[in-house]
């Protein structure tokens, strides 16, 4: 059974709660430093622009939101002590006294008030400015500030607990900083190097306003894209910890004395079409590939046994929302597929790019077989292989047929869907060039809608409508795994 995760996005807790023990017991040892091989490249360290799950980590190491989430996954106080809510639409937080910024500049609800309104700024291309859309900030006073949406919106308080809405030094921004290569949060960690898509060091905050925390005394990121560089280099001890094994060596790495694994599921894989070119803006054509590929080989090929056909929506199986009617949805139908196209215009087929990472074989492998899936209904595709920077980078600039990707965001609440497919979603809409009018009314009303029969109604009506224009072709679930040393405690992958 697949787990329901309660916070949105991949969390490591690493940042807060490993610590290095040589006694290999349970109780953390205060000190120590600690080795984290990442397969993505960090280009940048703006708080408020999602890059990739290294990024993520990092960010939590150097960064606070308000808000941050509980072990159920429930908004719990982070720079904010406590709040009440007066009306549906508001929420009055008091902050915490005392702390500073890793420069020294002291934290008041003016930081808080610049931070959500530099989110909102066009410009910022924050990953989070649509949920955050119709918010205002009014400082009351130093350590009290009002925020208030012209609607309703039951998803508020998670977006305030999310990483990407950190808060930023609004008298340090004012300096002009570089925000990709520097960083003034309150975490637990202060920023000491920075070699973009190289390495990023931290040391521990002593000042952090949580009680002995953290424990470690310095974290070290490296980023190591080749899989099998990564595991050599957690078996030789020159990492202590690695994300993202590769799916073929968790079994090794599982039997490997001295070493720890753990793997959790809801993470899946996409095919990101490019609607903004054509043939791909038709929707029947979405349809036909969606119906052409074989999840089943895919998952068989690419994951070893740690992954499962996706055929439906993104939904895990037990959430409130589920809808077991659209589970199967694009079963494999090769006549379905080429009857789509030849009502498109496209009997005779065409040809695409497909652009896709080169450090993972969960990515080669998944484009391999698409390939050969499509040559079935007469698409011809060229593979392009290419640096996870330039694929991020095409992705955003829409210079891209199609290309597969990767989803880390998991949450217990549909209004992930928004992140997906809102269309002011920096990070995944617009790069795909995606926008209907339906979709949007219909993610507001979910958001506004307190009634949880009325909302999950509106979800799976979201969700057909979704499956209906197939701005993504969802492939499969992934397991997602990291390797660790056994003398590393307390160590947990959420999302």
């Amino acid at each position: 059974m697949r787990k329901c995760f309660g916070v949105i996005g991949l969390v490591l807790f690493l940042c807060f709660w490993v610590g290095l023990s040589t006694a290999f017991t349970a109780q953390p040892v205060k000190g120590g430093n600690l080795v984290f091989g990442s397969v993505t490249e960090v280009a940048s360290l703006d708080p408020h622009v999602y890059q990739g799950t290294a990024w993520k980590t990092i960010n939590l190491c150097l960064y606070n939101s308000l808000l941050g989430f509980d072990e159920k996954g429930q908004p719990s106080g982070a720079l904010a002590e406590s709040w009440e809510t007066p009306d549906a639409q508001t929420i009055v937080f008091h902050l915490r006294q005392g702390v500073k910024f890793h420069k020294g500049q002291p934290f008041t609800a003016a930081d808080v008030k610049y931070s959500i309104e530099r989110i909102l700024e066009p410009t910022t291309g924050a990953t989070l400015r649509s949920n955050l859309k119709g918010v205002s900030v009014a400082v009351i006073d130093d350590y009290t500030v009002k925020i208030e949406k012209d609607v309703p919106d039951v998803t508020l308080m998670s977006v305030l607990a999310m990483g990407e809405t950190a808060i930023v030094s609004a008298e340090w921004m004012k300096t002009g900083p570089n925000v990709k290569i520097e960083a003034n949060g309150t975490g637990p960690f202060i920023l000491v190097d920075n070699e973009p898509k190289v390495r990023v060091v931290v040391r521990r905050n002593e000042d952090y306003f949580e009680k002995d925390l953290p424990y470690l005394d310095k974290i070290e990121f490296r980023m190591i894209k080749n899989g099998e560089a990564r595991v050599n280099a957690l078996k030789t001890g020159a990492v202590d910890v690695i994300d993202t094994v590769p799916w073929k060596d968790i079994d090794i790495l599982k039997a490997q004395p001295g070493l720890a694994v753990d793997v959790e599921d809801g993470e899946f894989m996409n095919l990101w079409i490019n609607a903004g070119k054509k043939p791909l803006d038709d929707p029947r054509v979405r349809q036909a590939i969606a119906y052409a590929v074989d999840r089943q080989a895919i998952s068989e090929a690419a994951f070893f046994g740690y992954g499962t056909p996706l055929y439906g929506p993104p939904t895990i199986a037990g959430s409130w929302y589920y809808n077991e009617d659209l589970a199967n949805t694009f079963k494999r139908d090769l006549k379905k597929a080429k009857q789509l196209l030849a009502e498109a215009g496209y009997a005779d087929g065409f040809d695409l790019e497909l652009l896709t990472y080169h450090g993972l074989q969960i990515y080669t492998i998944t484009a391999q077989i698409v390939q050969a899936n499509l040559k079935e209904v007469g698409i011809n595709v060229k593979i392009k292989l290419s640096e996870w920077a330039a694929v991020v980078e095409n992705k955003n600039k829409g210079t891209y047929d199609f290309l597969v990707y990767g989803v880390t965001i998991k949450s217990p609440d549909p209004d992930v869907y928004s992140y997906y497919f809102g269309s002011e979603s920096t990070y995944w809409a617009k790069p795909i060039r995606f926008m209907d009018a339906k979709v949007e009314d219909l993610l507001q009303r979910g958001r506004s809608t307190t009634d949880m029969g009325a909302r999950r109604q509106i979800y799976r009506e979201l969700e057909q409508r979704i499956l209906e224009l197939t701005p993504w072709v969802h492939v499969n679930w992934r397991a997602n795994c990291h390797a660790y040393k056994d003398r590393v405690q307390g160590y947990r992958v959420d999302a």
